[in-house]
């Protein structure tokens, strides 16, 4: 535990103090005058904690699902760029969810979410190799010739 101690008027006041317990920091971004400015909060409670990260990582999870499922249905298979790029992102926050997360979150909603991930991965895989498969030309052999 660390701790500042100021001396104001003869009595000495905790100015800081820090915690060594485990829990989630979060840095708020609020717009706005009305609220009051907070550089870093510390949350402890578990339930507060499984709320916040449900509501954080369903938030990139569902942006993530609806491109994904965009690029996943769309027709025009030109160029593979794209899905690269997107499977980079699912590879990502797959990461974030099992070095971040984890132990944050309850067993079942991560096994769910991992799931859906791979599922995300295995489908851009298969439209990659689709579209690879349509750009390489196709040589044809002929008989022989001298």
């Amino acid at each position: 535990m660390n701790y500042v101690v100021k001396k104001i008027r003869r009595k000495y006041v905790i100015d800081y103090m820090e915690y060594d317990l485990d829990g989630l920091v979060i840095h708020p971004k609020l717009k706005g005058s009305d609220y009051i400015k907070v550089n870093s909060a510390k949350f402890y409670n578990e339930d507060i904690i499984t709320k916040i990260i449900n509501t954080k990582f369903r938030r990139r999870f569902d942006n993530l699902v609806k491109v994904v499922i965009t690029y996943l249905n769309d027709e025009d298979e030109t160029d593979s760029g794209d899905y690269m790029i997107l499977l980079d992102e699912v590879a990502k926050l797959q990461a974030t969810l099992e070095i971040k997360y984890k132990h944050f979150m309850e067993n079942e909603a991560y096994k769910n979410y991992m799931s859906k991930l791979y599922f995300l991965g295995i489908n851009l895989r298969n439209k990659l190799v689709r579209i690879n498969m349509m750009e390489e030309p196709r040589y044809q052999m002929g008989g022989m010739s001298r």
